[in-house]
């Protein structure tokens, strides 16, 4: 198991500062899948006290990164084969979806915006800042649900991220790489401002496969070693 250690936070107040920094912890593998998130440890370690940091992780259970065990704490979702195939496959009927409704709505503020998110995920690659790189990447994916004008559609996707920040790590840790390929999203973004949505559609569904069998062998290896 990875040692865990939080550097002293300032500024007591900075609840945002203690989410993005226990998010990181999950997202690098410092708190791993399973574990239990030590709240005395942490406290102490970041100098902060067991309020604000409860405050922290009472979100971090709502984005879906840990659960809250009654009596026993909250700990770092285990995460199954199981969970990242139904996960996948959600993802795929999504984004089918939102790229038909974005389809008549795109523009060019929508290609402007487009290329900026992708810029920030081409950064963050460089940087080999995996857990920016996760955030921006799913940033990038979010585009076509904020511009597809349906609310629910939009929810459910949020609620959908918040477990793809995991598996997205995972996927990462399996290929043992800070990060993917700096061209990872070149053919996304340039078919999604083309004009052939069948091809955005189905270079979308490949982008989503990609290395999925790797991730998917990864997270079953995770649960043998749990057994």
């Amino acid at each position: 198991m990875a040692k865990l250690e939080f550097e002293p936070i300032v500024d007591t107040t900075r609840r945002a500062e203690i989410v993005a920094r226990l998010r990181r912890a999950i997202l690098t593998g410092q708190l791993e899948p399973g574990q239990k998130v030590n709240e005395l440890r942490i406290s102490e370690q970041m100098g902060v006290s067991r309020a604000p940091l409860r405050e922290a992780i009472r979100e971090l259970v709502q984005e879906g990164l840990l659960t809250n065990i009654p009596y026993a704490g909250a700990y770092v979702i285990n995460v199954t084969a199981k969970d990242i195939a139904d996960a996948y496959g959600l993802h795929h009927a999504l984004e089918d979806f939102a790229i038909e409704r974005v389809w008549p709505l795109r523009n060019e503020t929508f290609a402007v915006e487009l290329n900026r998110r992708h810029a920030q995920v081409k950064q963050a690659t460089l940087a080999l800042d995996t857990t920016r790189q996760i955030e921006t990447a799913l940033s990038l994916h979010s585009l076509i649900y904020e511009w597809a004008d349906n609310a629910l559609l939009l929810d459910t996707w949020q609620r959908l991220a918040r477990r793809l920040q995991m598996y997205f790590a995972l996927h990462q840790q399996a290929r043992n790489e800070p990060v993917p390929a700096v061209d990872m999203h070149e053919d996304y973004v340039r078919l999604l401002k083309g004009a052939d949505m069948a091809a955005a559609k189905r270079h979308a569904r490949e982008h989503i496969d990609w290395d999925f069998e790797e991730l998917l062998s990864y997270a079953h290896s995770l649960e043998t070693n749990r057994k």
